[in-house]
């Protein structure tokens, strides 16, 4: 199936891709609120929207871009993807390029990607395409990035952020719940660290992660989705 991708200021969605996000969304978690939804959805600045040949959008992600203590944070929010286009990498192909268009217009500050992980495939979107990232099985934090993590995660989340945790008042749930994990995969590094960090993801728990983006922090396959095939976005 070809894929195509596009970001869009949120201003710019209409009523039917909301709709169709929306049901995106009730596909994959329970506890969802029409209403909640749109009020986060309209706190964001971006949606990048990935549409299938028959230009239906078959997933999405948010993006809000801000300054926080003079480094520029692109913090993702809600992410789905429809299951018969799981493992396309035209999203995130789109996101890394909308990422290093953020990066080239910022060329005096340090950018990071704020991502909060309430699943093991959106946090294998850190070890698969970057080098180095926190939290990881791979290194430690440094007590300065935790710190730092620390404060933008208070004054991004409140009182729902507790020890690396986004803990929601009201959560969307994996419908799939304990089940999300293939047994093939519980063997995985990052997805058994994820799981140490996060044992109870099934209850809309969200892991907060971070990363620098920059070029040199790009793994190969980071490096081949920058530069390979040219998308809508």
């Amino acid at each position: 199936m070809k894929l195509t991708s596009r970001v869009v200021k949120t201003e710019e969605l209409t009523p039917n891709n909301i709709n169709t996000m929306y049901s995106l969304m009730e596909d994959v978690y329970f506890g969802t609120n029409f209403d909640r939804f749109k009020s986060d959805l309209f706190a964001k600045d971006f949606v990048l929207l990935l549409n299938d040949n028959e230009n239906k959008i078959a997933g999405f992600t948010t993006l809000q871009i801000f300054d926080f203590e003079g480094k520029i944070i692109i913090y993702s929010g809600d992410t789905v993807i429809r299951e018969d286009v799981r493992g396309e990498i035209e999203l995130m192909r789109a996101w890394w390029r909308f990422s290093y268009k953020i990066q080239q217009e910022n060329p005096s500050k340090e950018v990071f990607w704020l991502l909060i992980s309430k699943g093991w495939r959106t946090y294998k979107f850190f070890p698969m395409f970057l080098k180095e990232y926190y939290p990881s099985h791979k290194h430690p934090t440094p007590d300065n990035i935790q710190a730092f993590i620390n404060r933008l995660s208070v004054k991004k989340f409140g009182n729902s952020y507790k020890n690396g945790l986004i803990i929601p008042e009201n959560p969307d749930m994996l419908k799939s719940g304990r089940d999300d994990i293939p047994e093939k995969r519980m063997e995985d590094k990052d997805v058994k660290f994820f799981l140490s960090k996060n044992p109870e993801f099934y209850k809309g728990n969200e892991l907060v992660c971070l990363a620098k983006l920059h070029p040199d922090n790009l793994t190969k396959a980071g490096k081949r989705l920058l530069h390979g095939v040219r998308s809508d976005a």
